[in-house]
């Protein structure tokens, strides 16, 4: 199967690193999770960057900005439905497309994405989402940088 297309929406399964992760020195996440793609951008040589917040069932801490999943959504991307799902706005993953990160739906070899969420939620998430960044309330992980330079001990 073909890895789908970066689109605002898209949920795809996904390392998603966590900045307390990033922050630890951690470049491994701790487990997969249902991500979405909120911004694709272009960019020379055909490639493409992202920008993609994690989805979890653990409830929100009171200064985490997040948006509830409704149930109907949940089922129609075949997500669990027996806990509440939340998509995390107060942080987000910067990450190239497709990332080496990606990783296929548990069960569905060759299957990556659950599908699109809603255009009107897609949008009410991105707007959250773009005042979070210009207002600088938003901890980015950049997944693409490359790690720091050798440094033999003296």
């Amino acid at each position: 199967m073909a890895l789908p297309a970066a689109r605002p929406g898209l949920v795809f399964r996904y390392e998603y690193l966590w900045k307390r992760q990033d922050l630890a020195g951690q470049a491994v996440a701790e487990k997969e999770r249902p991500a979405c793609i909120v911004l694709a951008v272009e960019r020379g040589a055909g490639g493409q960057r992202v920008l993609i917040v994690p989805i979890t069932t653990q409830a929100p801490k009171p200064d985490s900005e997040a948006f509830a999943i409704p149930l109907a959504v949940k089922r129609h991307l075949g997500l669990d439905d027996e806990r509440p799902s939340w998509i995390i706005l107060s942080e987000a993953n910067l990450d190239v497309w497709p990332s080496p990160d990606m990783r296929p739906i548990p069960g569905q070899p060759g299957r990556f994405d659950y599908g699109l969420l809603p255009l009107r939620m897609v949008t009410m998430i991105r707007q959250t989402l773009l005042a979070a960044l210009a207002a600088k309330r938003i901890a980015l992980v950049d997944r693409e940088q490359p790690p720091p330079p050798f440094q033999p001990d003296p």
